[in-house]
């Protein structure tokens, strides 16, 4: 679910929950209540971990276009790559070997080095 949807949701309950009569609410369980808050509280932290994501591509992207100056390659590849890889962790991977160290100074393993050359391939063939 978008974001904006989900913001959208948030305020309808927000509008239906405060619209209840006293009678209303006193039917309604704490049970039931605290349910609720815990479930808005994880669409919150969804959001929020969607809005973090959505930076990092951001930034991803505004990296490879500096850096490559492709608009379009660069913003499939900011969202190919997996939300871990940085565009310079994706710059290093592309020239060292799978022994060498990542850009954090971390060792970079088979899997990233993978997910990187797969994002690539895909955005060289848009």
């Amino acid at each position: 679910m978008k974001p904006s949807k989900l913001i959208l949701h948030f305020i309808i309950l927000a509008v239906a929950v405060s619209s209840f009569s006293p009678a209303v609410c006193r039917a309604v369980s704490e049970e039931d209540i605290f349910e609720k808050i815990k479930l808005l509280e994880v669409q919150i932290q969804e959001l929020k971990d969607m809005k973090a994501q959505q930076n990092k591509t951001e930034e991803k992207q505004q990296h490879c276009i500096k850096a490559v100056g492709a608009e379009k390659f660069c913003i499939c590849l900011a969202e190919a790559l997996p939300g871990d890889i940085s565009f310079e962790q994706y710059v290093h991977g592309m020239v060292s070997s799978v022994e060498g160290s990542g850009a954090s100074g971390q060792r970079t393993d088979q899997g990233r080095v993978d997910a990187m050359h797969i994002a690539r391939d895909k955005c060289l063939q848009k």
